[in-house]
């Protein structure tokens, strides 16, 4: 993704100055393809003071450090999802960027898609009666993502996306249980996980994760009086239906990470960040649920997710995590 990240923000006319990885070949293969770009090992030899934007792409277990750096120089962010193992991996920044004011933006690139604007669109005239959501597929092929204590699991690695899609279309989950299907693990991971949804209006969902099959199965659902709104495969486009039409007038062809990248850096360069679809503040909401059901998975039973307030959020009185 920061190779992604980094030939997006090219695209869009910005300069790559600095790569940074602890992987020194990989620092220097993403500066390669930049000219005038300077590959570092460390994140505290970079000028921080000659930076006008950031992107943070690691694994989950190395979040933490790059964030504060960034957060204390007044420098904006963009961070990859998840933003960590933890919510609580994350407040120690959360806080430090509130305090500089500085912009966050976090990688839930569904967020931008056409399809998801439209059913969120589409969605605030309408009972929700449930969602439903899947995402079956085969183990990611990189060393940390198969160590559940480096990546989080596919929970929080990939089912995220399904969780932050749940809150972002139907609203605040406050309570989750989940559930292990017995059987054999696949690089670590659970054969297939059930978690199960409580939203704040009353609603019920439900999320199927596996990463067993040898194709990518993903898509979601949410069912109201009239009809239901479904999103297919890993783009979530649009499923055509008698209640809510065929989307023939939605783009056919969007490059969803532009569109993020692009969202991020108009907001750095005009202050302005309401084009951005999701801040870090927000993140750590999805990221609570997510933690949530981890701790179901482990047996205790249903979680509830209540209303707390961020250390140093005081002046925050409707702002939540």
């Amino acid at each position: 993704m920061g190779l992604q990240h980094a030939r997006s923000a090219s695209q869009l006319g910005h300069r790559i100055s600095v790569a940074c990885d602890v992987d020194s070949a990989r620092a220097a293969a993403l500066a390669a393809n930049h000219p005038g770009c300077e590959a570092v090992a460390d994140a505290a030899a970079i000028r921080w003071g000659e930076i006008d934007a950031g992107f943070v792409c690691t694994p989950p277990f190395a979040r933490g450090p790059v964030e504060l750096f960034a957060a204390q120089a007044g420098v904006p962010l963009f961070l990859e999802k998840p933003i960590g193992l933890s919510a609580t991996q994350c407040l120690s920044a959360l806080t430090a960027f509130r305090d500089t004011g500085a912009i966050t933006s976090v990688g839930y690139m569904n967020r931008y898609r056409a399809s998801v604007r439209r059913v969120k669109s589409l969605l605030e005239g309408e009972t929700v009666l449930g969602f439903a959501a899947h995402w079956v597929c085969a183990a990611y092929r990189v060393p940390w993502w198969g160590d559940p204590a480096l990546s989080g699991g596919q929970l929080n690695e990939q089912c995220t996306h399904l969780i932050d899609l749940a809150r972002h279309l139907v609203g605040e989950i406050v309570e989750v249980n989940a559930f292990a299907q017995p059987g054999p693990e696949a690089n670590g991971h659970p054969a297939a996980v059930s978690i199960l949804l409580r939203f704040r209006n009353g609603s019920l969902g439900t999320v199927i994760s596996g990463c067993l099959a040898k194709e990518k199965q993903i898509g979601c659902r949410v069912f109201t009086p009239r009809g239901q709104l479904a999103l297919e495969g890993w783009d979530f486009r649009w499923s055509p239906s008698v209640a809510f039409g065929d989307g023939s007038d939605l783009d056919p062809v969007e490059d969803v990470f532009l569109a993020e990248c692009a969202a991020f850096l108009d907001a750095v360069r005009s202050g302005d960040a309401r084009s951005i679809r999701c801040d870090l503040a927000e993140a750590v909401r999805t990221q609570r649920v997510v933690d949530a059901a981890r701790v179901a998975l482990g047996g205790s039973g249903p979680q509830p997710i209540g209303l707390e307030r961020t250390v140093g959020e005081a002046s925050h009185a409707v702002d939540y995590i």
